[in-house]
């Protein structure tokens, strides 16, 4: 259920970027934040080290037997040391070019709801997985004094780029967003209700084409997740459609305009006039 709070404390930070295709069709997507990516960053280290640690484990002692481990580790302790950094090196870049490669996503970002995607909002290839990740070291490994400088980079690219892009997503030409999860859409409510002087500005019939339709659901749906001055700037968009089907309505505030030129063409007051006016004979799936 959708509603407005009567006083806002903190207006939401408005991170989305909107995509046009070359069909013409919008699609809008939440960018995700540096705490976030960070979060899920430290999520995957923890999950690549730790299988690293027990597949390492289980590699010496096949390799050397349990009864020749101690000896092992005072001969050839240097080497094998080499060899181990090494390998985390290769099995931490595999880990993060080949899942982004093949799902845009990796654990840590699944649990976050991150996924990578290119700049036009398309799934991104192996390729464009390994260009980014090649810079990883540079901007994301804060392990040695100067990876920790390069870090500050990288946060400060994330910082000057609209899209939070670190260094790797610049030369890959990526961007990380927040995946939208798909959940029942629940009924526009208008709240506050109507006052009886905005419902006297109201003509007593809307009727609102499919694309009218889909455009102001579209917007009440996603208004809460936007600032003010957005949602302000997005509604005057509009107007032209309050008017056309509301002339007498004041439209001092546009998004609440919407919203009640929506709640009088599908709100309950309007569904249950619909439902007195059926005939008897016609099933209840028809009153919608």
């Amino acid at each position: 259920m959708l509603s407005r709070a009567a006083h806002v404390d903190a207006e939401p930070l408005d991170t989305d970027v909107a995509i046009e295709t070359p069909e013409h069709i919008v699609f809008r997507h939440r960018v995700a934040g540096p705490a976030r990516r960070l979060l899920a960053y430290l999520l995957d280290l923890a999950i690549c080290y730790g299988v690293f640690a027990v597949v390492a484990i289980v590699v010496v002692i096949a390799s050397v037997g349990a009864s020749q481990v101690a000896d092992a580790a005072k001969d050839g302790g240097g080497a094998a040391v080499g060899i181990l950094l090494v390998l985390v090196f290769a099995i931490q870049w595999v880990y993060f070019a080949a899942l982004e490669g093949w799902r845009g996503t990796t654990p840590g970002k699944a649990a976050l709801g991150l996924r990578v995607v290119t700049t036009m909002g398309r799934p991104i290839a192996f390729r464009a997985a390994a260009l980014r990740n090649l810079l990883r070291a540079a901007d994301a490994l804060p392990l040695t004094y100067s990876a920790g400088l390069l870090s500050l980079a990288g946060l400060a690219s994330m910082s000057a780029t609209r899209r939070f892009q670190r260094l790797g997503d610049l030369v890959a030409d990526t961007m990380v967003v927040v995946a939208d999860r798909a959940t029942a859409a629940s009924p526009i409510v208008l709240s506050p209700p109507a006052r009886p002087d905005e419902l006297a500005q109201l003509p007593a019939d809307v009727r609102l084409d499919a694309d009218e339709r889909q455009a102001i659901e579209l917007f009440l749906r996603r208004r809460d997740r936007l600032g003010r001055a957005r949602e302000f700037e997005l509604a005057a968009l509009m107007t032209p459609l309050v008017r056309a089907h509301s002339p007498g309505l004041a439209l001092a505030d546009p998004s609440r305009a919407l919203a009640l030129l929506y709640d009088r063409a599908y709100g309950r007051a309007a569904n249950a006039e619909r439902r007195e006016s059926l005939p008897p004979s016609l099933p209840p799936e028809s009153w919608r």
